[in-house]
């Protein structure tokens, strides 16, 4: 919590009990009511009044209303409102604490982290998620690349495509973060010290957004990398779109549409939670790819991989566009250094997109399962699965089909959301269980290290590090080199 909201709820805490038994003490109750509203006024001028405090706001509103009545309500009134309040207080303090206004570790390379964004239209396709039949595709781009920041400047807000733009129930939410600094430096000028730099596009989970792995962006690009992060419309968490304006999923507004949407859910991952029962008492790793892969064929979700690979294509085509670009440093680019990462069905959409596209030279799957259209095919490139508990070992058959070097790395005890920034941001995940058994600031580190060790070997000819188990025991590693190890 911030200096002024521990301070506020404990004057608030301190209002409650002179209130609730001590009733004859109006005096101390007025300097408490005052020093609590100073403290208030502080919180909301320097800090940020947000959602989490809500409880403690509103009981601090009901005592200083109290101060105005003169008779004393009978005692176990007092007691059933005190431990009332005590229970909303505390959810209160769980949430904000559980959410917290934090600071964030700094990106660990040598350059300055420069951000932009911008929105795209491809005229050439419809856009299916809306009825209009003149709706076009249009896609919304952040990056992060190597700058050069020559003053001091504002850094960019954590998450801001979720709460900037119009309002609606994700901004309130998440308008909180805005608090949150990054290490990213809006438009600031790209670095000179090299010529060019390896480009790496990157596709978020099913309902996330485009800066969902903010950590991983800035150290990708402070070593040296131009990271594009592609949002998807319709079935991002909310996307800023310069023509079509600010789109979050019917779902998110529609108790109907929530409903069809958690059905759709259920149908869809229905036969791939059967085949990941079936699998745990086969031995063979021929038959296990072979079960898990009749359960993902006929899968909804292979189309909209088709189509988040479309997206890939347009994106990486209007970048390496030889005429007008829409992206500034477009000329830092290194057109022969090219590879491709996502998170969940991001990685998957990674996975297919190094079996259709040549210029992709090496990629990277964060856990997700992969679904697509060509689950028969090779993988050509080199490739890495990151795993955590939820996804382990259901992609055996893309490492069975790789005709390149290909690299495994469990994090053992992590889950699914352990891949994204939600782990250092929203703790209170883990009471949930949605976040595993490692340490936040150590799953990011070493999701940092392995990808950035990856791609300087595969878009860099760096050396190739192998981590001990002795110095990282929540890793399992596994690694296969057809042409011989790096």
């Amino acid at each position: 919590m911030q200096l002024f909201e521990i301070a506020f709820t404990l004057v608030t805490i301190f209002m409650l009990v002179l209130g609730s038994f001590f009733g004859q003490s109006r005096k101390l109750q007025r300097i408490s009511f005052f020093t609590g509203l100073g403290l208030l006024v502080l919180h909301m001028t320097i800090e940020i009044i947000r959602w989490q405090l809500i409880f403690i706001y509103l009981i601090f509103i009901i005592l200083a209303l109290f101060l105005l009545k003169k008779s004393i309500a009978h005692l176990v009134f007092r007691w059933v409102g005190f431990i009332i309040a005590l229970l909303f207080l505390f959810t209160s303090v769980f949430f904000a604490i559980g959410m917290p206004v934090l600071k964030l570790p700094e990106p660990g390379g040598k350059f300055d982290v420069g951000t932009t964004s911008i929105s795209l239209m491809d005229v050439s396709r419809e856009e299916i998620h809306t009825d209009d039949p003149f709706d076009k595709r249009e896609l919304f781009l952040e990056v992060w690349y190597p700058g050069k920041l020559n003053e001091p400047l504002k850094p960019k807000s954590l998450w801001s495509e979720l709460y900037s733009g119009q309002r609606d129930l994700v901004s309130f939410f998440l308008n909180y973060l805005q608090k949150v600094k990054t290490h990213s430096f809006p438009d600031i000028p790209a670095c000179q010290e090299e010529v060019q730099f390896p480009l790496i596009l990157f596709n978020h989970g099913l309902q996330m957004f485009t800066s969902q792995n903010t950590l991983l962006m800035e150290h990708l690009a402070s070593n040296g990398y131009i990271v594009v992060s592609i949002a998807h419309p319709y079935e991002s968490l909310r996307v800023n779109l310069a023509h079509n304006g600010t789109v979050i999923p019917e779902f998110i507004t529609s108790f109907e549409k929530f409903k069809e949407s958690m059905e759709w859910i259920k149908k869809s991952s229905s036969p791939v939670r059967a085949a990941t029962d079936s699998i745990q008492t086969v031995e063979s790793l021929e038959e296990r790819s072979e079960i898990m892969l009749r359960a993902i064929r006929n899968s909804d979700l292979n189309e909209l991989v088709e189509e988040w690979t479309m997206d890939n294509q347009y994106v990486l085509d209007r970048i390496l566009a030889t005429g007008e670009n829409p992206l500034s440093i477009h000329h830092l680019i290194d057109t022969a250094r090219i590879g491709i990462m996502g998170m969940s069905i991001g990685g998957a959409t990674a996975g297919e997109f190094c079996k259709v596209d040549h210029r992709v030279k090496a990629g990277i799957n964060m856990d997700g399962l992969q679904y697509g259209k060509t689950h028969s095919d090779s993988l050509n490139v080199p490739f890495m699965m990151l795993y955590s508990e939820d996804g382990l070992r259901l992609n055996d058959f893309m490492r069975l089909r790789s005709k390149q070097d290909y690299h495994e790395y469990h994090f053992r005890g992590a889950r699914h959301s352990d891949f994204t920034d939600l782990i250092l941001v929203w703790p209170v995940l883990k009471v949930y269980g949605q976040l595993g058994e490692i340490p936040g600031k150590r799953v990011i580190d070493l999701t940092n290290k392995v990808i950035l060790n990856f791609w300087d070997h595969y878009l860099k000819q760096k050396p190739f590090y192998n981590y001990p188990e002795a110095d990282y025991p929540e890793l399992d590693v596994l690694a296969e080199y057809p042409n011989g190890t790096p």
